[in-house]
């Protein structure tokens, strides 16, 4: 299997670091997958016969200097329309455009290209159109890491759900704000918090998508319009943030509750509600006991009931192994349906 990535970040390194330390896992199960090329901002390595992972990340941290097989402006969307693949790897950052990742998928696919993302802009901007895309060109569109990171939603719903019907989903999925949340009901200030957050690792510099409840929203669309199959926008979704949450902490620690940033959708007949925003749940609520940096979601199915799935959330290796996961998931005889 011949893979291409796009968007060499912290994701993309752990999926090669992951590649190199599952060769001979994937080798038993059938699975030969070979780096054809790798894009960043600034040009494309290419082999393609395969690319020595462990080369790359060196000349990454080289910035590429005495690489030869690198291609200084050799643009990403130029390497997946002329490098032969099985599978497009989309990694680069979500935006609100959704910029270049949507150009990226779009391209991919219509190379008839299987695509593997996690990129939350690219499919908040245009969910379904890419879907339609991948049906039309007979390929394959996977996202698991958009939402959650490894927790399982998607490969676990349509294999194991299939036949029930979701009515409601409701899901701690920002580990920062989690984090955050945690350190303040120990004690700390929210200032304080924050800045162990960044100082940790959990957030950039640039921390205001976090905190002010987006990137939970843009996971809340991608949920709302792949398990209910709708048509939501990001400005569809009520959403507030957790700036001002120190109060609400000290009243819930009060009454016996935990603070959580709750992001909600709802199937109310004709409508879907969608909201992100603090909440005070009981200590006996399964989302009490997602903590610090952690993320979880708990379903409701018509039939089933609830289901609720949660996982350690520790750094970007988790998302990368969702995202070799749905790598894997391309193959024929490997796909989770």
């Amino acid at each position: 299997m011949k893979v291409q990535l796009v968007g060499f970040g912290n994701v993309g390194k752990s999926l090669a670091e992951l590649l190199l330390e599952k060769r001979r896992t994937l080798k038993s199960l059938g699975l030969d997958i070979f780096v054809v090329s790798v894009s960043d901002s600034k040009g494309t390595a290419i082999d393609g016969h395969g690319l020595d992972l462990d080369e790359v990340l060196e000349c990454k941290k080289r910035q590429w200097n005495n690489c030869n097989k690198y291609k200084k402006d050799y643009a990403a969307r130029d390497a997946i329309k002329q490098v032969q693949s099985d599978v497009v790897v989309e990694l680069t950052p979500s935006t609100f455009n959704g910029e270049p990742g949507l150009s990226n998928i779009e391209t991919a696919l219509k190379a008839r290209k299987n695509v593997v993302t996690a990129n939350k802009g690219a499919l908040v901007t245009a969910f379904r159109k890419l879907v339609k895309l991948a049906r039309d060109n007979g390929v394959q569109l996977f996202y698991e890491a958009t939402v959650a990171a490894h927790v399982p939603i998607f490969c676990m719903v349509d294999s194991c759900f299939k036949a029930d019907e979701v009515l409601k989903i409701e899901g701690i999925l920002n580990a920062t704000t989690n984090f955050i949340i945690d350190e303040i009901e120990k004690g700390n200030s929210f200032d304080k918090a924050l800045n162990k957050a960044i100082q940790d690792g959990w957030t950039e510099t640039d921390y205001s998508d976090d905190i002010d409840g987006i990137d939970a929203a843009r996971k809340a669309v991608i949920l709302a319009n792949s398990l209910f199959r709708r048509e939501v926008k990001l400005e569809d979704v009520v959403v507030k943030g957790i700036r001002q949450i120190e109060a609400m902490i000290s009243e819930s620690r009060r009454s016996g509750r935990k603070v959580k940033l709750v992001c909600e959708i709802k199937n109310d007949g004709d409508m879907i509600k969608i909201s992100v925003m603090p909440r005070q749940v009981s200590l006996d609520d399964p989302l009490a006991t997602v903590n610090r940096g952690n993320m979880g979601l708990k379903f409701t199915f018509k039939t089933c009931g609830e289901v609720f799935v949660s996982a350690q959330f520790t750094g970007t290796m988790q998302t990368a192994y969702a995202v070799l996961n749905d790598i894997v998931r391309t193959a024929p005889s490997r796909i989770c349906r």
